[in-house]
């Protein structure tokens, strides 16, 4: 996305509006969140910003989809790795939650969660990935149910901490991180296609 600023065309990329999507939304909260103060900290004008984004809620949308495409390419990096082995899709999963979330993780977190709970649209791009994550995990495995309660134990851990009702020391989230990781080594599931 790049948005146009009138008269001197000035340009911003995708990263830089997320960036300003952002800070003003950890700012000010959700309700502070609109296309003229957005358009204010990334120094373009409100109509470039309306222009590719039409209203708050595109906004907010574009936002979530971006964090999710950057989760989505974190995991594809880590996938490679697995690619060949069992369950390549959750190991990569399990692989990218090793890091206890900063505190910057935790507050996108709860900004993509506000906007969520506030957007029907958002709600739908965040049921979208959801899905198509759950049955690429369970599409590769051969114990489907098993690999299915894993999956959900890693989702259980990583909401607990990213939403801080749950602090693990490092040693206790790598043992439950082996615990499921050793799941995932032990089911020897159905190869993904081109492996």
């Amino acid at each position: 996305m790049t948005c146009r600023r009138a008269g001197r065309k000035r340009r911003i990329d995708s990263e830089e509006l997320m960036a300003a999507i952002e800070r003003v939304a950890r700012r000010t909260g959700m309700d502070g969140l609109s296309i003229d103060a957005v358009a204010r900290e990334a120094g373009i004008s409100k109509s470039s910003v309306l222009y590719d984004c039409g209203n708050k809620s595109a906004l907010l949308a574009e936002f979530i989809r971006y964090r999710l495409e950057t989760y989505s390419r974190n995991c594809d990096e880590a996938r490679t790795r697995y690619q060949g082995q069992s369950n390549p899709s959750f190991r990569a999963m399990i692989e990218n939650h090793r890091t206890a979330p900063t505190d910057e993780e935790m507050s996108v977190a709860m900004l993509i969660c506000a906007g969520a709970g506030k957007d029907a649209n958002c709600r739908e791009i965040m049921r979208e990935k959801i899905t198509e994550d759950t049955q690429r995990v369970i599409d590769e495995s051969a114990d489907k149910n098993r690999i299915l309660q894993a999956f959900l134990a890693l989702h259980g851990l990583a909401f607990l901490e990213y939403f801080g009702f749950c602090h693990f020391d490092e040693g206790i989230r790598n043992q439950l991180l082996d615990d499921l990781m050793s799941i995932a080594e032990n089911d020897h599931g159905d190869r993904p296609a081109g492996a």
